[in-house]
């Protein structure tokens, strides 16, 4: 039996592959747990036309994310941090702090980023910092650490 899948299956296939599966494990298992739906005619012109739609949205995606990226260049977020007479830091800059700041300052907005760090950042100075805007775009973002006054 054709089924397209509703969900990612393991072991089958991700969400919209069209699979010949043997009809019980598709009426039994699939279809009744809504994972899968009969691939009938009419189905897969739906499923023809909501794949067109999510590659033009994915597009757009894409650019947009493209643009973000680019419009990061040269930018920078500044941390003042609490020192001691020595210099040592009082506290440190975690993931979250900086992800929370590039959204406060408009960097980027609901969309998800990654940030790669290894360990929270507990030393003055400059730090380039890898950042993933996932959908295969990728760009850098300077934070400072800086001794309040």
């Amino acid at each position: 039996m054709k089924i397209i899948l509703l969900e990612d299956v393991k072991n089958l296939g991700k969400k919209h592959d069209v699979k010949d599966v043997p009809d019980g494990y598709a009426r039994n298992f699939l279809i009744f747990r809504k994972f899968a739906k009969p691939a009938t005619p009419q189905a897969l012109k739906e499923l023809a036309i909501a794949k067109s739609r999510i590659e033009k949205e994915d597009a757009e995606t894409i650019k947009q994310r493209a643009f973000l990226a680019e419009s990061m260049k040269g930018k920078f977020l500044i941390f003042d941090l609490r020192t001691d007479d020595k210099g040592h830091v009082f506290g440190s800059v975690t993931k979250e702090m900086i992800l929370k700041s590039l959204r406060s300052q408009g960097f980027v907005g609901k969309e998800r980023v990654d940030l790669k760090i290894e360990h929270p950042l507990k030393e003055i100075g400059e730090y380039l910092l890898d950042l993933d805007l996932k959908k295969g775009i990728k760009t850098k973002i300077k934070v400072i650490l800086r001794s309040q006054p």
